[in-house]
């Protein structure tokens, strides 16, 4: 079939190639894979009757974590025909170059450390909660609680693959049964660590609750079939607006949605930045870091660069040398975090072109392949702020930094700050407005700055929830309480 790669579906330990019923799907970037036909493996997708989880549900959590850790250590892409198939079709498909998705692949034995695991099962919802019912204190032992695994549809998105092993360890540590719908645009990595773990281990529990498949977007029938009471308990959608409204359609009370649609992140620099060369350069820095990393395709991603500064002639020039600078530094950033780009943006090209035209608003440098910015000489952000990438932001003028509070909402994910004397001022404010992390600019080199805003301790928000706790069932077993509570009950 040439460049057709075929492409498994996994079904609960069960590997179905292509056959007969074979059908073609066009990935992006022109990536094409054949599939067994997911309208006629419904019923291997999904686990049906929940008594069918008991054996997840009694496996400890040592255990699972144990297999897990297992698992990771044979995710490295060097020593995994399975990793190396799904790289090769997500260097083509997706939108990360080389270097930076195989740094991306190479992170992924780390998120199956045992430690990590246990420490984010055991903050996010308890691992005594996971392994048995825990009962209340006092007056309230004769109430347990215990967190029970779900069945889930997760709805992957394919920017970044470390979703698919996220994915994957969540699920285990929730002891949930899992189904995958693979993204177009990284089809296989979700596929290769389900295939992985059946080679690990082929008929634990684990193995037996994960399936994955592709479909495509807006399929009716299959979504149809599988967001029902009976097959679905919870829904994890990582998908674009429209993929999200469309799977609404199909909900009913029962079913629980939780949305990480997309996210919009900025950057804000205050007047302190133009005190001094090695300011404006330090902060040049954290907005490039920020801006560039994963060449410009995360939700965590700085788009926007909010300035405080005045509006006039002298002072635009201080923001437009800031710009010139934060490109500068776009040639610091290792390749694993960015690098330029081989391929044009076009439609991102003929905006920049139009707003070049309006010199009296606009200041234009720069464009979509080594990166660029558009200042505004006005204090409000360009009308297609939404379709900034390429590493090309834009910076805008504000008088005080509160006043970016009224661009927040509860779509702004990351924001960026500089300098640090200004957070105590700044954090209620924007909390409040609805973002849902408050990061640092300073560092002064890319790696710093990008660990500072990228090593959470386990357990901590993805956002601004808990995922993991709402992908369990929290239930309650009530004992006949003793006479004299009872009676205190009573005569309240």
């Amino acid at each position: 079939m040439g460049d057709l790669l075929d492409i498994p579906i996994v079904a609960r330990g069960r590997i179905i190639m292509p056959g007969d019923d074979a059908v073609e799907f066009r990935g992006r970037g022109g990536a094409a894979f054949r599939q067994a036909d997911p309208h006629k493996h419904v019923h291997d997708l999904v686990l049906g009757d929940t008594a069918r989880l008991r054996d997840l549900h009694d496996t400890p959590m040592a255990e699972i974590v144990e297999v897990l850790a297992e698992l990771g250590k044979r995710l490295r892409l060097d020593d995994n025909p399975l990793l190396q198939e799904s790289f090769a079709l997500a260097l083509r498909a997706g939108g990360l170059a080389e270097p930076i998705l195989r740094g991306v692949y190479d992170a992924l034995p780390e998120m199956f450390d045992p430690a990590g695991m246990t420490a984010l099962a055991d903050r996010t919802i308890g691992l005594a909660y996971l392994d048995g019912w825990v009962p209340g204190d006092g007056d309230y032992d004769c109430v347990s609680i215990r967190a029970v695994g779900t069945r889930q549809l997760h709805i992957t998105a394919g920017n970044v693959p470390v979703v698919a092993a996220m994915t994957v360890a969540r699920a285990g540590l929730t002891k949930s049964d899992i189904l995958i719908k693979s993204p177009s645009n990284d089809p296989l990595t979700a596929n290769a660590i389900a295939r992985t773990l059946i080679g690990l281990a082929p008929d634990h529990p684990l193995t037996r609750h994960i399936a994955v498949a592709y479909w495509k977007g807006g399929d009716e029938f299959m979504d149809g079939q599988i967001v029902r009471t009976s097959r679905i308990d919870k829904i994890t959608a990582w998908g674009g607006m429209s993929s999200v409204r469309h799977i609404q359609k199909f909900l009913t009370p029962g079913i629980d949605l939780t949305a990480l649609n997309p996210k919009y992140s900025m950057s804000m620099v205050g007047r302190e930045t133009f005190a001094s060369e090695a300011a404006m350069d330090e902060a040049a820095v954290g907005l490039a870091t920020l801006a560039g990393f994963y060449n410009q395709t995360a939700c965590a991603n700085t788009r926007i660069v909010y300035v405080e500064s005045g509006t006039d002639e002298e002072s635009i020039e201080r923001v437009v040398e800031l710009g010139r600078k934060l490109v500068a530094a776009y040639a610091t950033l290792p390749p694993l975090l960015s690098v330029p780009f081989t391929q044009r943006n076009r439609e991102l090209e003929a905006e920049l072109e139009a707003v070049a035209l309006e010199d009296d608003f606009y200041h234009v440098e720069g464009g979509t392949l080594i990166g660029g910015f558009v200042v505004s000489k006005f204090n409000d952000r360009v009308e297609f702020f939404d379709k900034l990438n390429n590493r090309v932001v834009n910076l805008v003028p504000v008088d005080d930094l509160l006043d970016v509070v009224k661009w927040c909402d509860d779509t702004t994910q990351t924001v960026g700050l500089y300098p640090e004397s200004r957070r105590e001022g700044l954090r209620d404010a924007f909390a409040l407005a609805g973002v849902q992390r408050l990061v640092a600019l300073e560092g002064g080199d890319p790696l710093t700055v990008y660990a500072n805003a990228h090593h959470m301790p386990p357990g901590s928000p993805h956002d601004g929830i808990e995922p993991m706790r709402r992908s369990v069932r929290w239930v309650v077993d009530m004992k006949p309480a003793s006479r004299t509570m009872a009676l205190g009950i009573a005569a309240e």
